[in-house]
């Protein structure tokens, strides 16, 4: 019988903290964990007040690391390299190069190595500084799992090898159901509001509802009792309510700010179009779009932008449309078209749902996590190119 894996995580980004990195790390962890690996995670110390108590809460080890950033690092680093030292069948899931750059190994060259690749940490035209030190962080990595084929293209100026760099989407959870509440809050806000379009992110220029609110009276004019719902708080939250009042919409605008995972699942339920016209914004794009896929759980075809990685997320004509997301022409005319034929929309949504529900579940990335693996593993049989770092 094969040995089950000691998989260890190195990673300066988990929860209880918040954001996609966080998330994406956890749910690997866990799903790794019920495929009955072993899991450990070496992550940095949080500040959030229920970290101890999260902590608890999870199936595995987590060892979290205190200090200052330039000691910490070290540290996690020296605590990594001696738990390997005492574990076989050993492999170590970095969240992003930057928690690859000081990682030392035991000389057992049988450990392998994973780095997740996201987007936004690789810039488009980067220092030569900082190239220097992606470049020789990505040696260390057997492999480099890009969440997109956008990612995998920007990988290739910073990689060694191309043959590192492949493509592993991140996953979504099963549909949680809203509570009662939240389900008849929601109810209450979209009664006699037909369609409903939401977008749920970060309220920042890149995500684009800055660019729905700039067209929301010309798809009023065509749908008077249209409805727009912001669900998401950030830096460009209070801007865009004062564009809604400057354009004359902020009737139609419903915005949430910041919600909890019962709240946004009662949103997209009651929601006929997702909406996220996103666009490239100085060095800032959207590398994957799990957000799409999250919508997609509800039966929602959704609205994307062409740049980064959501091409990945939404498949054009099929999953729901791809638009110029810098250009409101645009961005009016594929919405008009999706509301314009509601039997194709809903069969967009229901094509959308069974793409995510199959291909997309973390059980499933980590399955094809340890297939990637497994094949670098064969290929490295044969490659001692790919040994010698």
């Amino acid at each position: 019988m094969a040995l089950n894996r000691n998989i260890v995580f190195s990673t300066q980004n988990f929860p209880p903290e918040m954001g996609g990195i966080q998330n994406y790390v956890h749910k690997l962890a866990v799903a790794l964990h019920q495929r009955g690996e072993d899991v450990t995670v070496f992550c940095d110390a949080a500040a959030h007040p229920d970290a101890t108590v999260f902590d608890k809460q999870q199936p595995f080890e987590i060892v979290r690391v205190p200090g200052p950033k330039f000691l910490r690092r070290r540290i996690k680093s020296w605590r990594l390299k001696r738990h390997l030292a005492n574990v076989e069948n050993a492999l170590v899931i970095c969240d992003s190069w930057k928690s690859l750059e000081l990682l030392a190994l035991p000389l057992d060259l049988s450990v392998r190595v994973v780095c997740l690749a996201h987007g936004m940490e690789f810039s488009e035209v980067p220092s030569p500084r900082r190239s220097s030190r992606v470049k020789q962080s990505l040696v260390k990595a057997n492999l480099i799992l890009a969440n997109s084929t956008f990612t995998a293209d920007r990988l290739l100026k910073y990689s060694p090898s191309s043959q590192k760099v492949k493509i592993l989407h991140p996953g979504v959870d099963v549909v949680e159901e809203p509570s009662p509440q939240d389900a008849k809050r929601v109810e209450s806000w979209v009664a006699g509001f037909d369609p409903v379009l939401t977008t749920v992110g970060r309220v920042e220029a890149r995500k684009g509802q800055d660019k729905i609110i700039e067209i929301l009276p010309r798809l009023l004019a065509d749908y008077p009792r249209l409805l727009y719902i912001v669900a998401g708080a950030g830096p460009g939250l209070e801007q865009l309510k004062q564009r809604a009042t400057d354009v004359g919409v902020l009737e139609k605008v419903r915005f949430c700010g910041r919600v909890t995972d019962s709240e946004r699942s009662a949103v997209l339920n009651g929601s006929d179009l997702f909406v996220m016209p996103s666009r490239q914004v100085g060095d800032s794009v959207e590398g994957f779009g799990i957000v799409y896929l999250e919508a997609a759980m509800f039966g929602l075809a959704s609205l994307a932008g062409r740049v980064g990685g959501a091409s990945d997320a939404v498949v054009e004509g099929v999953t729901g449309a791809l638009c110029d997301g810098d250009q409101a022409e645009d961005i009016y005319g594929e919405i008009k078209t999706l509301l314009a034929n509601r039997q194709k929309l809903r069969e967009m949504g229901r094509l959308a749902r069974e793409r995510a529900s199959t291909a997309f579940l973390w059980p499933v990335v980590a399955s094809n996590l340890l297939e990637l693996v497994d094949e670098m593993s064969r290929g490295a049989e044969s490659s001692p190119d790919l040994e010698s770092q």
